[in-house]
């Protein structure tokens, strides 16, 4: 999906794709999510995956949407692929406490963020460089495996 010409976003969920290609990785990210403790809704509702998604944002590239969350979904991952300073510049993670920001600038290459789906959060603007990260959302319905809409 191309949100712009600087913030591309490529679905690994569709199909069972990152399941099939990467089983190992795909179940270790899965375990990893659920195992974390936290009021993460209903522990009678099992958790499945709504996305996986590889967000790339090249210079000018963010999410800057005012009130962004991830509608529909409980539990959400983000973790960062590429190397700030080395790789990208810019594109610092950003969640919101009682309507303040909080930047994450301290996020190194395979650092990941987990948090309620429905926190506000975006991405500062890309400077430099090409920012990748790993996105994925968990959700209390069946497994999704088409876009994230569905």
């Amino acid at each position: 999906m191309c949100f712009s010409g600087s913030h591309v976003a490529l679905y690994l969920h569709r199909g069972g794709q990152l399941r099939a290609a990467l089983p190992g990785l795909h179940a270790k990210l899965l375990r990893a999510m659920r195992a974390q403790p936290g009021d993460w809704g209903d522990p009678s509702s099992p958790l499945r995956v709504r996305c996986i998604e590889l967000h790339s944002y090249s210079r000018g590239g963010g999410l800057l949407e005012a009130a962004h969350r991830d509608n529909g979904s409980v539990l959400t991952l983000s973790a960062l692929l590429s190397a700030p300073g080395r790789e990208h510049a810019g594109g610092e993670f950003v969640t919101y406490a009682e309507g303040a920001p909080v930047l994450h600038s301290a996020q190194g290459r395979g650092d990941a963020l987990l948090f309620h789906s429905e926190r506000l959060h975006n991405v500062c603007t890309v400077t430099r460089g090409v920012r990748r990260a790993l996105v994925v959302e968990l959700w209390a319905q069946a497994e999704n495996g088409s876009d994230r809409f569905k």
